[in-house]
C-alpha cells in the first residue's frame, strides 16, 4: 500500500472502510495513452459500472498523488 500514489492509496483505505472486497482503478485497468486499450475496454465500460457499489472521484487532485481529500 505504502508504494501506490496518495490517491490510490486513499482509494484502498475508503474501499475498505466500506467493507468492499474488489477495487477497480481505471489508471491501473487501462493503459493511459492508448487508443487501441481505450477502444477494447470502453466497449466494457458498462459491465464494469453496472456491477459497482460506489463510484470514488478524485476531481480535486491534479493527479494520482493528490489525495482524495
Amino acid at each position: 500500500l505504502a508504494t501506490l500514489p496518495k490517491t490510490f492509496q486513499d482509494a484502498v483505505l475508503i474501499t475498505r472502510d466500506l467493507g468492499v472486497r474488489y477495487l477497480w482503478i481505471d489508471s491501473l485497468c487501462i493503459i493511459q495513452d492508448s487508443d487501441e486499450d481505450w477502444e477494447q475496454e470502453a466497449a466494457r465500460m458498462s459491465e464494469v459500472y453496472a456491477n459497482g457499489y460506489v463510484m470514488l472521484a478524485a476531481h480535486g487532485s491534479e493527479n494520482c498523488h493528490g489525495g482524495c481529500f
